[in-house]
């Protein structure tokens, strides 16, 4: 598996700091409402797309849930909104690499951001922020590889001016599988798996979640589902949500072309009869396709099927790791790891692991 082995994040939202070691295949984040989960998977997919310099922008629109995010949400992003200390992320991987980034905004005079030709900044104040800084490392053993990538825009926020990085191409692809459906990559992720003639392998998925499903195309930009006993397919989009979430999180994780796959609040719009089936189906396709997967979810009893799946899949056991984020008193932001015994001794005790009641 190509990966991460560790993050480090530091400055990024609600986080002032924080390390996680040791990751797995599989790694699912606990803890209470903001403890920093969904953060920390924005943090992940931020370095993932660190050469892009729309990404900040679009995970925002994601947690807005909103078609764009606004410019000067990109604040947001800045620990206790002090835009003079850089977030950043960095992180091992199983190759041996490491990544940086960090951000940065700013004003910096550009005609196309002021047609007027009047630079904004007098007697050391500035009327409006309007660049955003994307500076990233590369290292692989003793050598480092330094780049950025910008976004500038105008007194309205929008862009007038970017730069991508000269020399860099990012050659992993990450995912985000938002907590509800307004953000969704599923029709290109069943295409990608229809040309590669697996799409008997997404019908077999989804007999799991209902023995009556029979077929599914791709029509007119809309997924259509078959059922036994109707004479027609059905609009993806005029079924419930369990199907729809089902389907994105497996079409998701089927994909080959996705290596790190981030999914926020896996339980979220499903009724607990599915949970086992999707943590095997997710196990089985992450191994299949040799990806990484990191979530979150605040539901226990989404955490006593997880242990009941292992328990009857004894192979996957090496591949889980469980963290309870928690915020300390003395040590600020901590990750608590378990592994898959750790989880099997709390589900059999009863104990609490989502974090501190």
């Amino acid at each position: 598996m190509d990966g991460f082995k560790n993050i480090e994040i530091k400055n990024f939202r609600g986080i002032d700091h924080l390390r996680i070691d040791d990751f797995s295949r599989v790694n699912v984040f606990l803890g209470q409402n903001n403890s920093g989960k969904t953060t920390v998977l924005e943090a992940i997919a931020m370095l993932m797309s660190m050469s892009n310099p729309d990404i900040p922008q679009a995970i925002n629109a994601v947690r807005a849930r909103k078609p764009f995010g606004k410019f000067i949400d990109i604040q947001y992003y800045f620990n206790n909104l002090n835009v003079a200390t850089p977030p950043e992320v960095e992180a091992k991987q199983t190759d041996g690499s490491s990544r940086y980034l960090s951000l940065a905004l700013s004003y910096v005079f550009d005609e196309l951001a002021d047609p007027q030709n009047e630079p904004q900044q007098q007697m050391g104040t500035v009327k409006y922020v309007n660049t955003l800084e994307m500076n990233f490392d590369v290292s692989n053993g003793t050598s480092k590889q330094s780049y950025q990538s910008w976004l500038r825009v105008n007194s309205q926020g929008l862009v007038v001016n970017r730069k991508v990085a000269d020399g860099y191409l990012e050659n992993k692809r990450a995912w985000l599988t938002p907590s509800d459906l307004m953000t969704s990559n599923l029709a290109n992720d069943l295409a990608e798996l229809f040309k590669r003639n697996r799409k008997t392998a997404i019908l077999a998925l989804l007999n799991l979640f209902d023995p009556r499903i029979n077929g599914i195309e791709i029509l007119t930009d809309d997924i259509y589902v078959g059922f036994e006993g109707m004479t027609q397919m059905l609009s993806l989009s005029m079924m419930g949500d369990g199907l729809r979430r089902y389907l994105n999180i497996v079409a998701a994780a089927a994909n080959p072309l996705i290596d790190i796959l981030l999914i926020d609040e896996i339980d979220n719009g499903l009724h607990y009869s599915v949970y086992r089936k999707l943590w095997q189906s997710l196990f089985a396709l992450a191994c299949a396709t040799d990806k990484q997967v990191f979530i979150t979810t605040h539901s226990k009893e989404t955490l006593y099927y997880l242990n009941e799946m292992l328990q009857e899949a004894p192979d996957y056991k090496p591949d889980i790791r469980l963290y309870t984020l928690e915020r300390t008193i003395k040590k600020g932001m901590q990750a608590y790891m378990l592994t898959h015994e750790g989880l099997r001794g709390a589900c059999e005790n009863n104990l609490e692991i989502r974090g501190n009641v």
